[in-house]
């Protein structure tokens, strides 16, 4: 093939070549390209060129034979490339000491294949991105089946170690079975020692009560022996006055209660009495109200009839005065006017009767008003009275119920001390 048709072939491939070279090709130039066409199929040339570590433990002056390693694993990476392509008849030395035309063949065979593939893979580049989505689907379905597969696996064991923790636990389960059951036994057991102890109680309690009575029998025998006793007549003396001294305010203490019980008894026949009282006017209030309402108003009535005709007289009076002076005036004196004040006197008398007759029946009322108004002061004060004494018989009920209440407390828990302390005792 002709340098320059070459060179073309090479320029299309991407590859900037000297036209010398072609013509000429030196060892270095084919190197060059070998690397250049491994790269173009996504082999690190560079790499592949460089001294391994067994080719370098071999030689005994690895910077010498650089360049004949580097040729050499080139060719070697080269030649598993031309035997798929049919380029059979590549040699080292066509590297090391390439001849012109054989060179140009090579080339030429080398990168024409490198054209087909290129070609090919445009042709096919929607089939291989189909193929590289299938590859990643493929990839997603086995990260997902493995995933899959670890899920099932950790279910599984999660299982086995629930399946594991109740089998502890119908083992627990059982075992507090047992144990309850062995209370339930020994609870029985316990049970009737309870009741074996309670009835020893019993009877301990029976013979501790029958001992405690002989006890306080021959304790008060001998405090009354012990009483007879004089030791001395000094002491004896001191102790009697002293307990004369508590009996007299006992005495005096007891005196002040039942006086004060004897008030307020009184007070309370009192109260019963005012109540009573009460209760009687109440009745006659009630009884006579209305009477004496009736009274009232009769007597208001006739009050007013009496008002009027007293109204009435006065003006018969001024009447009967007018007429005796006109006629003074214009008469002499003769029987008509002795008529007159005979007739005149027989008024004013009259007058002076439904006077008095008014001024009584007022008096009268006013007395009734009054008497009714006592009445109602009275039972107003008697209520009063009875309210208070009420609240004081309440209050001194209330303080004897409490002192009564505080000295049960104090006598129960006197009691119980002592049979806490006789029982601790025993």
């Amino acid at each position: 093939m002709e340098p320059e048709n070459l060179q073309s072939v090479l320029q299309e491939a991407g590859i900037q070549v000297d036209m010398k070279n072609l013509e000429n090709p030196t060892e270095d130039f084919m190197l060059y390209l070998i690397t250049e066409y491994l790269n173009k199929f996504n082999f690190d040339g560079n790499e592949i060129s460089k001294s391994t570590m067994d080719q370098l433990e071999c030689l005994s002056c690895p910077d010498s034979a650089s360049d004949a390693i580097k040729a050499i694993n080139l060719y070697s990476a080269l030649s598993s490339v031309c035997n798929e392509i049919f380029l059979k008849d590549l040699c080292l030395t066509d590297i090391t000491s390439p001849g012109p035309k054989k060179a140009r063949r090579q080339i030429k065979i080398l990168f024409n294949f490198f054209a087909y593939v290129r070609n090919k893979m445009t042709e096919n580049e929607m089939a291989f991105i189909e193929l590289d989505n299938q590859q990643k689907d493929i990839e997603d379905m086995i990260d997902k089946k493995h995933a899959i597969i670890a899920e099932t696996g950790a279910m599984i064991n999660d299982r086995e170690n629930k399946l594991e923790l109740k089998q502890q636990l119908q083992q627990e389960i059982d075992k507090i079975r047992l144990e309850m059951e062995e209370n339930s036994t020994r609870s029985i057991e316990l049970e009737k020692q309870v009741k074996d102890v309670m009835i020893q109680h019993q009877n301990v309690n029976q013979n501790y009560n029958d001992l405690k009575t002989k006890a306080i029998k021959l304790h008060k025998e001998t405090t009354d022996l012990q009483a007879k006793i004089v030791k001395s007549p000094e002491e004896y003396a001191a102790r009697s006055k002293e307990l004369k001294k508590v009996l007299e305010m006992k005495k005096e203490e007891r005196q002040v209660l039942n006086d004060s019980i004897t008030r307020k008894k009184l007070q309370i026949k009192n109260n019963e009495n005012a109540q009573e009282l009460v209760k009687t006017l109440n009745d006659k209030f009630s009884a006579n109200a209305s009477e004496t309402y009736k009274q009232l108003k009769e007597t208001c009535e006739k009050l007013e009839c009496v008002q009027k005709e007293l109204n009435l007289l006065k003006a018969d009076i001024d009447k009967w005065s007018n007429m005796e002076i006109n006629s003074s005036c214009n008469l002499s004196k003769d029987e008509d006017q002795k008529g007159h004040e005979q007739l005149l006197f027989v008024l004013d008398n009259q007058y002076k009767d439904k006077e008095r007759e008014l001024h009584s029946r007022k008096n009268c009322l006013e007395e009734k008003k009054a008497n009714l108004a006592e009445r109602k002061s009275m039972i107003n004060d008697v209520l009063t009275t009875i309210s208070a004494v009420q609240d004081d018989n309440a209050r001194i009920l209330l303080k004897y119920n409490e002192i009564f209440d505080f000295s049960t407390t104090m006598v129960k828990e006197k009691m119980l001390r002592e049979d806490i302390t006789k029982g601790f005792h025993i």
